[in-house]
């Protein structure tokens, strides 16, 4: 359990600050990559963290976010063959979906596949994922600048009033929170 969130928020926002640094970022080495995944694996774990703690309102974490979805090719993903992208996936023909944040948040903790994608200059345009529950189904981009758009508000909200209640299993939920 958390009991000071405000910790975790503030690191949450010192991630969602260099997320936003690297959409101008054109050269890339391997230690920026690392650093990337770095930065996007943690900020889901602390906003999956927070939700848990009830440390921020539910509906910032069941917030519909815009992704895109590629289906599979009919063909199976495993550790040999997962970075062709490009061959297990319909890529050609994306769908553009909404999904609630707390799945991409799970999504991306469980990553199977967990690539950058770059527009054709050379920066940094989403983040394709998915886990491995649904690498033989489908692949998923989320653009980072929906992803800092989803997580800044998690980042600088403050809680100063909540409601609570048991529900039928005796578990206390947040009902309101403000």
């Amino acid at each position: 359990m958390i009991y000071d969130s405000q910790y975790w928020k503030n690191d949450l926002q010192k991630n969602v600050f260099f997320l936003f640094e690297k959409l101008d970022q054109k050269v890339w080495r391997e230690a920026s990559f690392a650093a990337l995944e770095k930065r996007v694996m943690l900020s889901c774990y602390i906003v999956r963290k927070l939700a848990e703690a009830s440390k921020i309102p539910q509906n910032l974490f069941s917030a519909d976010v815009p992704l895109y979805r590629y289906k599979n090719a009919a063909k199976v993903v495993d550790p040999i063959n997962f970075h062709k992208v490009d061959e297990l996936y319909e890529i050609q023909n994306a769908q553009k979906i909404n999904n609630p944040f707390s799945y991409i948040v799970n999504q991306i903790i469980h990553s199977f596949i967990f690539w950058f994608a770059f527009n054709n200059d050379g920066r940094l345009e989403g983040i394709l994922f998915n886990s491995d529950r649904s690498k033989n189904k489908e692949l998923y981009m989320i653009k980072v600048q929906d992803l800092i758009d989803a997580l800044s508000p998690i980042a600088q909200c403050y809680i100063s009033r909540a409601v609570l209640e048991r529900n039928e299993d005796g578990e206390l939920v947040v009902v309101q929170a403000e």
